[in-house]
């Protein structure tokens, strides 16, 4: 099949999925071209990592390429420029990669040259920025494609979030909705569990330091564990707006010399900062897939997550950790009460558990999916 990729900027930084999936699809017999629309706004993480896909690294530094400015030029060039390189490469399908400027271009080429797309949806595009396009992109799309359930129950309106944006729930036809999950290596899998201590317990989370990533309730509910358990400890891999006002809640919580927060790492040096984790909490407010998330459950952690994004995916009550809802700082020290008490050999058996549970969103058993779908 011939492709084309419509995505806001190539090559992608930050973390080097989409790269993954071009490279493996090349290997299967499949063309890809790529258009990159320019637009490195808010969502591009430039300012907050040196990370840079080495295409040659992919295989991908031969790939036929148009860079475009869509903040720059009008709609409408820029659908007739990408129309041009389209029928240049003679497209079968377009895969947007978002539903926001690469999807209303992918629907506008379906218009203009009738090439079916595929709708990709990545979290924002769905819960909080959707498109004043989105009904018409999920009228044309022959597939739509969210990253977890979540999102997808929120997009068709079985499930609801406090504000809700414009256009949601939406109107698609369920016939359409294909999920497509992230995904990383099974390189990156761990050949066993995280080694648990009863001396020392790490809490640990990764991401951006932003109001939606809630971190300020992890530090309220390890501030009321820390008179129990003497060795416990809370690090933060990830930088942003809050880095300060982190370290400042946490000296006034009490633990600020039980407290870490790193700053901003490549993704090559998260995971083996995560291998410092005993015990892995997310308590975002909204999520779609975070990646974050895989990269620490593949070590083989216990889980504490919210009910959001991908999370209720990845967590069997019990087995392999807690949920609770966001905000509930009091639910949240709970489950971590409830691990610490567990001691380190259940706490050792429930990452075993949580690593036969990521073993379904490895890149060998995700891409084939996609492929399938496109």
């Amino acid at each position: 099949m011939k492709l084309l990729y419509l995505m806001n900027y190539w090559p992608y930084l930050f973390i080097a999925d989409l790269a993954r999936e071009i490279q493996w699809l090349r290997q299967q017999g499949h063309s890809v071209g790529i258009v990159s629309l320019g637009i490195r706004g808010p969502h591009s993480f430039a300012s907050e990592t040196r990370d840079q896909v080495e295409l040659a690294r992919f295989g991908l530094d031969d790939l036929p390429v148009l860079q475009l400015d869509a903040r720059n030029t009008t709609h409408g060039e820029v659908v007739r420029e990408a129309a041009a390189f389209a029928r240049g490469l003679e497209t079968e399908l377009a895969v947007a990669t978002e539903a926001r400027v690469p999807g209303e271009v992918a629907c506008d080429l379906y218009l203009d040259s009738g090439i079916p797309f595929v709708l990709r949806m990545r979290g924002g595009d769905v819960h909080s920025n959707t498109s004043s396009r989105l009904a018409e992109m999920l009228h044309h799309a022959s597939a739509v494609s969210p990253m977890s359930q979540f999102l997808a129950d929120i997009l068709t309106g079985r499930r609801t979030v406090k504000k809700m944006p414009a256009g949601i729930p939406a109107e698609v036809s369920l016939a359409k909705l294909h999920l497509m999950t992230g995904s990383l290596a099974s390189s990156f899998l761990a050949g066993r569990a995280i080694a648990q201590s009863d001396d020392v317990q790490v809490i640990g989370a990764i991401g951006r330091a932003v109001p939606a990533k809630r971190f300020a309730d992890i530090i309220h509910a390890v501030a009321g564990l820390v008179a129990e358990f003497p060795g416990l400890r809370l690090k933060i891999v990830g930088g942003g707006e809050l880095f300060q006002e982190l370290q400042e809640l946490a000296a006034q919580a009490g633990i600020g010399d039980r407290f870490e927060i790193t700053g901003f790492h490549k993704w090559t040096e998260v995971i083996p900062l995560a291998r410092e984790f005993h015990i892995y909490v997310q308590a975002s407010e909204l999520e779609g897939f975070p990646l974050s998330l895989l990269g620490a459950g593949f070590q083989g952690l216990p889980l504490v997550l919210c009910k959001v994004g991908s999370y209720e995916e990845m967590v069997k009550p019990g087995v392999n950790g807690y949920w609770f809802d966001p905000g509930d700082v009091s639910a949240l020290r709970e489950h971590l009460r409830a691990l610490l008490l567990a001691g380190a050999a259940r706490r050792e058996q429930m990452g075993k558990e949580t690593l036969k549970i990521m073993e379904q969103f490895t890149e060998e058993n995700v891409l084939p999916q996609i492929q399938a779908i496109l």
